[in-house]
């Protein structure tokens, strides 16, 4: 019998009727990405459902995206629940926050505000601590997107906000391109200690050497975070699109599939799809 997948992190969007700047120059991501062409690849896969998470963050209006997201959303067999874009820090979020409850016709589970393009220290900014307070008030989950580097910042983060239910995406992306596992390491250990925050085992592959990378290369990265959050606590996810940049959507399944082999059926079902319904509320 095959295996239940529900994706629990890709992307949709559509570069005809908003700008994402970064795209601009990445040319396999600078064209649409829609729900239709994610239909054909979920369905080669055995995608029962999944989480469309922003890419606003890629220099997009997040707002305009959202309704966007929320057509796609609507008009798709597979797509469940939508982590949408919030400006987190600032002092007008849940003004923001009730709009987007308003429009989001219960599909919107969670939010997210990237740090990749802020400094070290951003995560833990008095701002953040508040805004990722507000979200947790107001019923979402809050998602990380961060460097490595931001990793100790948003520790931090954690720790001041034990109410809050975190998503740290793509393991926190590591450094595997260069093959360095520290401070990551201690620092993934750390975060796992902290019961409120899941792992979306997700992304891995361009981190890593994108026209080189093999599976085998990826699977300490694997098999530290599942040692660190336990079989619970982790959820698989595509990052499709982005993911083309370094093969695309079957070579990661077949990745992840592989490295989890050895663990048991029920723990494989909770990594690649009971988590994810139960985190972001199927």
């Amino acid at each position: 019998m095959p295996m239940e997948i529900v994706d629990a992190h890709h992307h949709l969007w559509d570069t005809e009727r908003l700008d994402y700047e970064l795209f601009r120059s990445l040319p396999v991501l600078l064209r649409p990405y829609t729900n239709a062409d994610f239909e054909l690849l979920a369905a080669r896969h055995g995608v029962s459902g999944s989480v469309l998470v922003e890419a606003a963050s890629a220099g997009a209006d997040g707002w305009r995206e959202l309704l966007w997201l929320l057509e796609q959303a609507k008009g798709s067999r597979i797509v469940k629940r939508i982590v949408a874009w919030a400006p987190l820090e600032r002092p007008d979020v849940s003004g923001y926050l009730e709009r987007l409850t308003a429009a989001a016709d219960g599909l919107v589970v969670g939010v997210r505000r990237s740090f990749e393009f802020e400094p070290p220290e951003f995560a833990a900014s008095a701002g953040m601590i508040t805004g990722a307070k507000t979200a947790a008030r107001h019923g979402y989950s809050v998602d990380l997107v961060l460097f490595e580097r931001s990793l100790a910042a948003a520790l931090q983060l954690v720790e001041a906000c034990p109410e809050v239910r975190f998503v740290l995406d793509h393991l926190g992306k590591p450094r595997i391109r260069e093959g360095v596992l520290h401070p990551w390491w201690e620092q993934i250990a750390q975060l796992a200690q902290a019961p409120n925050v899941m792992m979306k085992i997700s992304g891995l592959i361009t981190e890593a050497d994108r026209a080189h990378w093999t599976k085998e290369q990826l699977k300490p990265y694997i098999d530290h975070a599942i040692a660190c959050f336990g079989w619970d606590r982790v959820l698989f996810g595509s990052d499709w699109p982005v993911s083309t940049l370094a093969g695309g959507y079957d070579p990661w399944v077949e990745a992840a599939v592989w490295a989890t082999a050895g663990a048991g059926e029920s723990d494989r079902r909770k990594f690649f799809s009971e988590n994810a319904k139960r985190v972001y509320r199927f």
